[in-house]
């Protein structure tokens, strides 16, 4: 009996179809993403809820500002009306040859009126209101910026405490592949009987010794990668790839405290939004103060009306037009309009009060800011020597050892030591990085910017 195969090759092209899309969404979902300095930067502002939420800000201002124009400028509305009677009215009255019926009105009436109003003076409440929408608008945009600033400094913390785990990890792995040449050179010199067995069993126990500090970091590192894929709205599924970009590590341009100081005064965002809170108190003073002023406003009406019996606008039409002022003047309110006054003047002293305040922290923070980048620099400066002391050190210690000169002693020491240097030299790279971030954010000054 012979078989037809061919009926299954749509079924197993449909199997292989399936299986291509299925490892086509595995590589979608598992995605490498190469991830610089300035990436971060990007992803933490398109991603950053309280970033976008401070940008819809800005909307509202720009709405107010158009809900209080409307006060300054007129009114105009228009009106229209149809009434039919199905049946109409009428009047009765008796006379002696008998009752006499008299029709009150037709079967349709129409009507149309026009009416502007507008408003003259009120105390200057409508300009004051239309000074604080656009002041307020200033201040929404202050709080973008100011939490612009604040995202990108935790992204480049975040960003360089990731690399700083990196980097640990792979000073645990040099130290592990230290101690392993370290077995390997113990364990041939063993093996000619050059070195005892409790020569041996110190260089294995110091590699197995090693083994949790590398699991260690190992976690430590994709901790730090999953915080940072979270902060970044980068799918936690995802692979990220840290690159490092060559460090400008001088501080020789560095300005005085003084200058940067000036800088922060005139440029920080939060000051500048405390600024414009302290005229949107001092312009509410003058909203309040507005009730204690006569209203004065105009208005003008026209109005058409026209009844007819059958379907038509031209039979018994009238029109009329109005024009007149109101002035309101106010007598007595209880003390509400004092009471407001004193409430606006207290919280405009508050805004003083609280910008003077801030001035001080910021001249406090840009001066700690600088003094731990120098201090900063100053370690970094010192760690890079170290590691070449450090390396140079276990270089001469290894010689010793196989020449039967020097111990293994030495050379554990020196491996220690040459790994200590280096976990060293990364703390006082990420340290610098921080602390160069942290002076753009207490400056708005980028040692960086070309």
């Amino acid at each position: 009996m012979i078989r037809d195969n061919t009926r299954l090759i749509p079924g197993r092209a449909f199997l292989a179809a399936a299986l291509a899309v299925v490892i086509m969404a595995v590589c979608a979902s598992a995605a490498e993403i190469p991830l610089t300095i300035r990436d971060a930067r990007q992803r933490s502002i398109l991603a950053n809820r309280r970033f976008l939420s401070a940008k819809e800000e800005i909307a509202k201002a720009s709405a107010q500002i158009s809900q209080a124009r409307a006060g300054v400028l007129p009114d105009i509305s228009a009106s229209g009306t149809w009434d039919h009677n199905f049946r109409v009215p009428e009047l009765l009255i008796q006379t002696d040859s008998g009752t006499l019926a008299f029709k009150m009105g037709f079967n349709n009436s129409f009507g149309a009126s026009v009416m502007v109003q507008q408003s003259i003076w009120e105390g200057g409440k409508a300009l004051n209101a239309w000074a604080i929408a656009k002041l307020y608008r200033e201040y929404s945009g202050d709080n973008v910026r100011r939490a612009e600033d604040e995202i990108l400094y935790s992204a480049d913390v975040m960003f360089y405490s990731a690399v700083l785990q990196k980097a640990n990890l792979d000073v645990a792995q040099k130290s592990l592949d230290a101690a392993s040449e370290n077995l390997d050179v113990v364990q041939k010199l063993f093996d000619k009987g050059m070195v005892s067995e409790f020569e041996l069993l110190r260089a294995k126990v110091e590699r197995a010794n090693l083994q949790p500090a590398l699991l260690q970091a190992e976690s430590d590192l994709s901790q730090s990668q999953r915080s940072l894929k979270s902060f970044l709205g980068i799918d936690l599924r995802d692979t990220i790839q840290l690159i490092e970009e060559p460090d400008d590590t001088s501080i020789a341009a560095l300005p005085s405290t003084e200058d940067l100081t000036n800088t922060a005064l005139d440029k920080r965002p939060d000051l500048q939004a405390a600024m414009h809170l302290r005229k949107i108190s001092s312009k509410a003073i003058g909203v309040a103060k507005a009730d204690y002023q006569p209203a004065l406003s105009g208005y003008a009406q026209w109005q058409w009306s026209a009844q007819s019996d059958q379907w038509r606008l031209d039979q018994n039409k009238t029109s009329s037009s109005t024009a007149g002022l109101r002035l309101s003047i106010p007598i007595f309110k209880g003390g509400r309009i004092g009471g407001q006054v004193a409430y606006r003047k207290a919280e405009y002293r508050q805004t003083v009060f609280a910008e003077e305040q801030l001035k001080d922290d910021v001249r406090l923070e840009v001066g700690q800011a600088r003094d731990q980048l120098v201090q900063a620099k100053k370690s970094l400066d010192v760690q890079q020597e170290t590691i070449a002391q450090a390396e140079e050190g276990l270089r001469i210690a290894n010689l010793r050892y196989t020449q039967s000169v020097g111990t293994q002693l030495e050379v554990l020491s020196a491996q220690a030591a040459l790994s200590q240097a280096r976990r060293a030299h990364a703390t006082a790279l990420f340290l610098f990085r921080q602390a160069k971030a942290g002076l753009k954010k207490a400056t708005t000054i980028d040692l960086d910017a070309k």
